[in-house]
């Protein structure tokens, strides 16, 4: 499958000859194995994913040198004509055309009130941003009116007089700016307690989580506990969810996150999960075989789940919506991605089932920065890939501006995680004096650098 022949391949980049040679020998008989039971399981899956992984190729995403393989391309970064004041538009930036994106992503926890929403928005335009990833749904509940998930916990699981989304979506057209409802597809919940509402799906349907060998539910704690994905219902609703969305708000995209099998933390997750009847006796129907039989086509049958829930997504905005786009946020590293969390970040690229691939490079370091990107582009050539930055992790100017300058030798494409790294947002109020002190210094540094990079 090319899916897995791309995980092999991205895997031997920028490794010597003879480390490449002797990493090859070692894995490549593995891969083999495994491509062979994740072929003849797609088969029986016939996986809705499977119409979508065909030679689609999406807009460049940057210029690359071909004859020996750089990614760097010498041309300067586009500047932006900065206005006095950011001017009311109905046209917003497409990822079809070759206008750079410039995107922020907004946490659900930078606004409570229509004015932090309005606020955040205008700021982002004045600096030249032209795309927002506008969170929506963090952990099965969401913040906009739904008839599937509750009110999220920062307006206390209650309607709050307003429609943030509408709020949202009506200015940034207003500005001009691209919005897409960012949506965290497998979290569940989060935290020690249950949710305080019957209608969250931690309550209303706990089927519909992992449960391991013991026949215990993954426990709660300090991280997400995430749906189960192999379960055909649980991908129901999260088709639904996007549906939702795109029906009710003039959004220009869906935004994926967590869209892996976010386990993090959880030791020896991927021996446990799943291992509830239901998962076990649906991979029995379609395969013939429990995981212990193969090991290697049990992880690609919970692979192909994700690929489904994926095409599915895809699918089900356009037929509602043609022209509203499919993004996603994914893991840094691919390779790792795929083998611990079994998102197929460069398979789904390649396949055309996302119009753009937001690989969250974050790091300080530059070198390391371009490494996540360059894999990104140099196996998944057709894609849009929209450079990630973690200006959270930035403290010093020039780790900013040099990243910048790296995506604009790419083309110029980039988006920062977070406008909470630039920003005062809601997320501040009763925080300490000192901790804000320091945290406008980063900020305000942080949005100079940015302001010199984009507008020189």
């Amino acid at each position: 499958m090319r899916i897995l022949r791309s995980i092999t391949r991205f895997s031997l980049f920028m490794l010597s000859a003879r480390r490449r040679a002797r990493w090859a020998r070692r894995w490549q008989a593995s891969f083999l194995r495994l491509r062979q039971r994740a072929l003849l399981t797609t088969v029986a899956l016939t996986l809705t994913a499977g119409a979508f992984l065909m030679a689609w190729r999406l807009p460049g995403c940057a210029s690359r040198d071909r004859e020996n393989g750089a990614i760097l391309a010498e041309q300067p970064y586009p500047a932006l004509k900065r206005p006095a004041e950011p001017t009311p538009s109905a046209s917003v930036v497409q990822y079809s055309d070759r206008t750079p994106i410039r995107a922020i992503w907004v946490a659900r926890f930078h606004y409570h009130y229509p004015d932090d929403v309005r606020t955040i928005l205008r700021n982002a335009a004045s600096l030249g941003f032209n795309t927002v990833l506008w969170q929506v749904r963090g952990e099965a509940t969401v913040a906009y009116p739904s008839r599937l998930e509750p009110w999220s916990r920062e307006y206390q699981f209650t309607d709050p007089g307003f429609d943030p989304l509408a709020v949202a979506v009506d200015e940034a057209h207003a500005l001009g700016m691209r919005i897409e409802a960012w949506v965290n597809a497998m979290p569940g919940w989060k935290g020690a307690t249950p949710p305080p509402v019957p209608n969250q799906v931690y309550n209303a349907h706990p089927e519909w989580f992992m449960y391991g060998p013991d026949g215990q539910r993954q426990p709660l704690g300090d991280f997400y506990v995430i749906l189960n994905p192999c379960i055909p219902e649980v991908r129901e609703h999260i088709v639904a969810v996007c549906d939702e969305i795109v029906t009710n708000y003039a959004v220009d995209g869906i935004h994926l996150d967590y869209i892996r099998y976010a386990w993090d933390g959880v030791k020896n997750a991927q021996q446990l999960y799943p291992s509830d009847p239901r998962a076990l006796a649906l991979y029995r129907e379609q395969t013939g075989r429990a995981p212990q039989d193969d090991w290697p086509n049990w992880t690609a049958w919970r692979m192909a789940q994700l690929t489904t829930l994926v095409g599915q997504i895809r699918d089900t905005i356009h037929t509602r919506r043609p022209e509203v786009t499919l993004s996603a946020a994914t893991w840094a590293d691919p390779q790792r991605g795929a083998r611990e969390y079994f998102q197929d970040a460069i398979g789904w690229t390649n396949a055309g089932l996302f119009d753009a691939t937001y690989p969250m490079a974050y790091s300080d370091d530059a070198r390391k920065f371009g490494e996540y990107v360059g894999i990104y582009m140099r196996y998944a050539p057709g894609g849009r890939i929209i450079p990630g930055i973690g200006a959270y992790k930035h403290t010093q100017p020039a780790q900013l501006q040099e990243q910048l300058a790296m995506c604009g030798r790419w083309g110029g494409d980039f988006a920062v995680f977070s406008y909470d790294s630039l920003y005062a947002t809601a997320g501040d109020r009763g925080a300490k004096p000192d901790a804000l002190r320091k945290k406008a210094q980063e900020r305000d540094m942080r949005r100079q650098t940015l302001d010199q990079m984009l507008h020189r």
